[in-house]
Parts: structure tokens; sequence; C-alpha cells
């Protein structure tokens, strides 16, 4: 019998299926394969615009295939939980190699070795791929092409539709009731709400962290840098946890992956530059470790160069 209503019996669970998923559609170049994996109203979000249906997934699975010839993705770690009889939603985190020999996405090719950081939130329902949201250290990609961050945002900005209409999340529910979930999105939640003080408290001395651009940091002091200088840019902005994930498995320590958004204008200094006024959307994926003295690593994505061609668009740049 399937592990949940509508998915074929071949998969034993979520975790076999998201592989094949991942093998076929990354590794294999099984582009043939899309129609059966996504369903007719797929939803794929990443840091600054929304894709539409099958052929436009696809399409960007494609251009990213044709820029990074042999891309591998090697999963670190894989959260999910039923969120109805015949739908899962799952978190992920891939360390992704690849070499920039193709045209396309990132310019004209450089020859470089690429290493980089992905994360994904994945709803599936009856066998098929219902929304994603995906965010890739497009920082640190940049940075090893040898490309400045605001030069990618405007090869993003050439990308992008032209005057896309907002585009609603798809619902998968708040996500499961560990409370290891709830603890992260708690943490985050009064982080961006101006308690900086729970980072002290509640991040473990030594705690490793893992940001964009490839940034390793350690302890809460560099945790608060960061959040600060992303907080600070968008002082009045809305934030918002979407969606969160726990799990206290065996041989593994709590662990949590949440789903969160920043939504309203640039106005204030920060990390990215002097304010402008630009309304934009700010998409975000945290996961963490929980240790006897708090949190003791955390990984964050959001896509740098997707935001400021956000602030580029709205301000004519």
């Amino acid at each position: 019998m399937p592990f949940l209503a509508g998915f074929d019996a071949r998969w034993q669970d979520a975790t076999d299926y998201l592989e094949t998923l991942r093998r076929d559609l990354c590794e294999g170049r099984r582009l043939d394969l899309v129609p059966d994996y996504l369903a007719e109203d797929i939803i794929l979000h990443d840091g600054a615009t929304a894709r539409i249906g099958p052929e436009a997934v696809g399409t960007a699975i494609a251009a990213r295939l044709a820029a990074l010839p042999g891309l591998t993705c090697v999963r670190e770690d894989l959260l999910w939980a039923a969120s109805d009889r015949n739908a899962f939603v799952a978190a992920q985190r891939f360390q992704t190699a690849a070499r920039h020999d193709g045209p396309g996405l990132y310019g004209a090719p450089t020859g470089r070795a690429l290493r980089y950081l992905a994360m994904s939130k994945q709803w599936c329902v009856s066998g098929r791929l219902r929304a994603a949201w995906e965010l890739r250290d497009e920082t640190a990609i940049l940075s090893q092409i040898g490309v400045s961050l605001e030069e990618g945002a405007r090869w993003r900005l050439a990308q992008m539709p032209e005057a896309p209409d907002p585009v609603p999340s798809p619902d998968p529910g708040r996500g499961n009731d560990d409370a290891w979930g709830h603890t992260l999105g708690d943490l985050v939640h009064r982080i961006m709400g101006g308690e900086l003080s729970v980072i002290a408290r509640h991040y473990d001395p030594a705690a490793e962290l893992f940001h964009p651009g490839a940034v390793v940091g350690s302890g809460p002091r560099e945790a608060e840098a960061f959040w600060l200088s992303l907080r600070s840019a968008f002082p009045s902005a809305r934030f918002e946890v979407c969606h969160l994930l726990g799990a206290e498995e065996p041989l593994s320590p709590p662990r949590a992956a949440i789903r969160w958004q920043l939504v309203g204008r640039h106005d204030g200094h920060g990390a990215f530059g002097a304010p402008t006024g630009a309304e934009v959307t700010v998409q975000g994926l945290t996961q963490a470790e929980f240790g006897p003295d708090g949190l003791r690593r955390e990984w964050t994505l959001y896509d740098a160069p997707g935001v400021l061609a956000q602030i580029l668009r709205r301000t004519g740049g």
C-alpha cells in the first residue's frame, strides 16, 4: 500500500518519493517526466517571482540545467509531515555542486566550479508536486563567478515578467504540532519583532551559523548582526512565519524548519543600502538544530539578488 492516498505504491515514504523526484528531474535530466511529477496548478516560488504551471516550472528547471550542466545535489537533511490523508509537506537542505559551463542564467559561461547551499519547502498532493518554495545561495553563486550583487540583480530583473500580478501562495496549512518547530518559529518571530536579546538567551554560545553568501559564523553576536542587518532594511515591513515543521528522532538532535516572509517597504538602512521606499517581498527559509545549551546550528537563506531586483524594478533602476 502507498504511504499516502494517491501516491504510487513504489514509494515507501516521503523520503523515497522526494529522492526519486530529485534524481529524475535534476541529476537524471528527465524533463520528459515533468508532467508526471508536477500538478497542473503547481506554483514555484523563488526569491523574486513565481512560476505557475508545469510548462513554466519545466522551463525554469531546463534553464538551470543548461547553465549548470553536471549539477548534483546531496541532501543534508529532510523533515516531513503529513498535511492531509493524501498530502505532505517537506523541508530539505542540500549541498549543491556544479560547473558554470553553460550560458543563460548567469551570463556567459566561466567554467568555474560552484558549491552552494540550497533549501526548499515542498507541498506534495496525491503523488504530485503542488507547490514549492526554493531558495539557493545566489549571492554565493555570483561571488564564485566574479559577478557583483547588483549585476546579478540586473540579470534577474531582465528574466522577470514585465508586470507580474501578485500570486497568492497555496495553503498547505501551518505545519505540524511538534514543539521544536514552534520553538524556532517563536524565536525568529521575536527576533524580527525587535527582541534581539532572545538571541543571547536562546543561542548556544558556540552556535554555528550558515548565512547567504556562504557566510559561516559563530555565536549569538554574529547571529544578531545578521538578523538586524536584514530587519533594519525593512523596519516597517510585516513579518510572518508562514509554515513550520519540527522533529525529534532517534540518533538526531531536535530539528526544526520554518518558512517566513517580510512584506513591505525598503525604508531603512541595512542589508540593501540606503532606503528606496520600494515595495518588496523577502521569502526566507530557516532550519535549525538544538542542543543542551540552545540553538546550536542555524541555516538561513533569502535571495539577496532577487530582493535587489525587486527594488530596481520598483525604482526604475
